[in-house]
């Protein structure tokens, strides 16, 4: 190829590239604004109108005319994703196809009123825009000589006296689409930073942002983000969970005891019962509620896929609900699935913000990319796996070197970069941490590994469970525990109930490649849920290995039990790795946070202790202030960054952390304030430091260059 012919085509290149992304970056920025749509060719403005002889959406569509712009129909565009919008007038109605290939004014978000949306130049710089009907796959169409709008017209095959493409004139008084506000006051610019400067902010270490989608997809009610807005995303529950939440049977079981707890199921606008602190089954990651615990000074959070295979196959047996098309129980199925999701999430906020890399919400990968988007005054978000049976390594699957190489490196591709090697049952990587007695976990254990816990009696400076014989949730009714144990020898696990215990089983051969492994590829090692004898060995390879990327993210570390630090947990601090406990009420939280800060300022390590929610993971939220009759949270408050957080408002419902508690992840913004009232500069330095810290912590992981395989005796 001359050089010539070379740069002509570079040159080409150049140009077109340029072209594309402006016209591109045009469609981006038509999000939330108000426009009027006016033909190129005539001038005419679109206006809504009654059609004569139908009953289609009430007779109701759209035409052109020669009106001027005051007069013509004004559109809101709502983003469904990149580049794709609902268009709704000032009274609700949506621009719209049909299947008899009319525009309509449509009635209800869905395919039939998206509309993907394409540009090109006008020659005058600005631009012109095609609207293709996401449902027919067909542009909308203006006849400038009959003035009318459609998709395909008998009469005219060849679309003569037709164009395709529209002008936009951008007005300011058209009706919002419906939409969850923040309440916020905020010049969000000051959430900009040096990159080389210490980040300033907390971070969230066990998140499950996706977590609607684990254990059939059936189990939790509602979504960060829906294509058709909050009506659809934060809808009523009462589809999966039943009339009055009666198919509700994991969260009322586990948060209220019982199987008979009735709920009212509504969702947006009025939420009379969820989202609520209690609450196990809805979620509390709508986007509009992370953003405001983004402004409130959140930096970094990591979400932890999370899938359990047994719990899956029993809630897809006993609900009905998860009869009818439910997600795969397999957990690396369902592990990509939500990565997905994640994706589809940042794409989405990035449409409601005018474009890719626009919003908040921004997944990364390395601890470099995390400090770029920090310092960009957003929200850095990293993925980890909490996974019983991660890489089908459950007791029974076959599970080997080659094949954990071969799916932690797809997991790595996927931008996993901290993983759990176990969860809340044995796998083939070790035994896990026992925490609930011979109780409803113990069962699941039996359903998944084949058999009961397997205890031994803790050692002198571990607390551990008591354990009562007999068929797990029967153990308290000797009579039927017998009955059974007749009946079901293997059913009938026997304990001595005068020790505590601890799981006897620790890291297999098996495990210690798989924590070599992790720390082959630089990534986080999440050492809670393992039992303490597995934690011991995981540590002895860290300590050989000189690594700092370990991680016990919601206190699921073995106790000690004066109450005070376990040695497992100095020897992480120790390492330079993090320990984040599992959040409480604001006046509790210096209990579980000191002698962690206490351990940090004697290592040579920054000290940072973040916040644990553990949010959508079936675990409950900090409640009210305790003392909220002498001394209530006063709204409005005003964050460390000069932002004025008002009480806030999701559709007919009024939050108010004196009253609801964390009810959903907004509310950590005002959690965070009480902390800050409420308790020493100490502890409120060590949770604003907490999201340098842990990047720190990852970059050491991340430079580490240790190559000797260890195995622990």
């Amino acid at each position: 190829m001359g050089a010539k012919v070379f740069r002509s085509l570079l040159i080409f290149f150049i140009i077109y590239s340029s072209s594309s992304f402006a016209n591109s970056n045009a469609v981006y920025q038509l999000a939330q604004k108000c426009f009027v749509i006016q033909s190129p060719k005539n001038g005419d403005f679109m206006q809504r109108y009654k059609k004569r002889a139908t009953a289609l959406n009430n007779g109701l569509s759209f035409r052109f005319r020669d009106i001027s712009a005051s007069q013509a129909t004004r559109f809101f565009m709502k983003p469904t994703g990149l580049g794709k919008y609902l268009m709704t007038d000032v009274d609700g109605r949506f621009l719209a196809g049909h299947f008899t290939l009319r525009v309509t004014a449509g009635k209800k978000a869905e395919r039939f009123a998206e509309w993907e949306v394409t540009s090109k130049s006008d020659g005058r710089g600005g631009h012109l825009y095609r609207f293709e009907s996401n449902a027919l796959n067909m542009p909308l169409r203006h006849n400038y000589r009959r003035g009318t709008a459609y998709f395909f017209s008998m009469w005219n095959w060849f679309n003569r006296r037709s164009e395709s493409y529209f002008r936009l004139v951008e007005q300011s008084n058209c009706k919002p689409y419906p939409e969850i506000t923040v309440n916020v006051e905020a010049d969000r610019s000051k959430l900009k930073g040096n990159i080389n400067s210490p980040i300033r902010g907390y971070m969230e270490g066990h998140a499950h942002v996706t977590s609607y989608e684990f254990i059939g997809g059936k189990l939790l009610h509602g979504k960060p983000f829906h294509p058709w807005g909050v009506k659809e995303a934060l809808n009523d529950s009462r589809k999966i969970h039943g009339p009055n939440g009666s198919l509700d049977l994991v969260g009322n079981l586990l948060e209220y005891g019982g199987l008979n707890h009735r709920y009212d199921t509504r969702g947006y606008p009025d939420f009379p019962f969820w989202p609520n602190h209690k609450q196990l089954t809805h979620t509390g990651y709508y986007y509009k509620w992370m953003e405001r615990a983004y402004l409130s000074g959140l930096r970094l959070m990591v979400t932890h896929i999370t899938e359990n295979k047994t719990l899956c196959v029993v809630q897809k047996t006993i609900n009905p609900a998860s009869w009818v098309n439910p997600n795969s129980c397999n957990e690396m199925d369902s592990i990509r699935l939500q990565v997905q999701r994640l994706r589809e999430l940042q794409n989405y906020v990035d449409a409601q913000a005018g474009g890719p890399g626009k919003g908040f919400f921004r997944l990364v990968y390395s601890p470099e990319e995390a400090r770029r988007v920090i310092a960009n005054g957003q929200m850095a978000v990293m993925i980890g796996v909490e996974a019983s049976e991660t890489f089908n390594c459950g007791i029974g699957d076959s599970c080997t070197e080659s094949s954990v190489d071969r799916y932690l490196d797809e997991l790595y591709s996927l931008g996993v970069r901290s993983i759990f090697p176990t969860h809340k049952f044995d796998n083939q990587f070790g035994g896990s941490q026992v925490r609930e007695g011979n109780g409803f976990i113990n069962l699941g254990h039996y359903l998944n590994a084949g058999y009961f816990w397997q205890v031994k009696e803790c050692d002198s400076e571990t607390k551990g469970k008591k354990f009562e014989s007999g068929f797990p949730l029967f153990a308290g009714a000797p009579v039927i525990s017998r009955m059974l144990g007749l009946v079901y020898r293997d059913l009938n696990p026997q304990y001595d109930e005068s020790i505590e215990s601890c799981n006897q089983n620790g890291l297999s051969s098996i495990g210690q490649y798989l924590v070599n492994r992790l720390i082959d590829k630089n990534m986080l090692i999440e050492i809670d849920h393992t039992s303490n004898d597995s934690a011991q060995k995981i540590l002895d390879i860290i300590e050989a290995r000189q690594y700092s990327g370990v991680v016990s993210s919601h206190s699921w570390m073995p106790k000690a039990k004066d109450g005070g630090l376990h040695s497992t947990s100095k020897r992480v601090l120790q390492l330079g790795g993090i320990i984040i406990p599992y959040n409480q009420n604001a006046q509790e939280v210096p209990g579980r946070m000191t002698p962690i800060i206490d351990e940090q300022e004697n290592s040579s390590y920054m000290t940072g202790v973040g916040i644990s929610t553990d949010m959508g993971g079936l675990g409950g939220q900090a409640g009210p202030r305790n003392n909220v009759a002498s001394r209530p949270l006063q709204y409005p408050f005003v964050s460390e960054f000069g932002f004025v957080f008002n009480k806030q408002k999701s559709g007919n419902r009024i939050f108010d952390l004196n009253q609801d508690g964390v009810a959903h992840y907004g509310m950590l913004a005002d959690h965070l304030q009480d902390i800050r009232e409420q308790n020493s500069s100490r502890v409120y330095e060590a949770v604003m430091n907490s999201a340098e810290a842990y990047i720190l912590m990852w970059e050491r992981a991340k430079a580490n260059r240790s190559s000797s395989y260890y195995v622990s005796n």
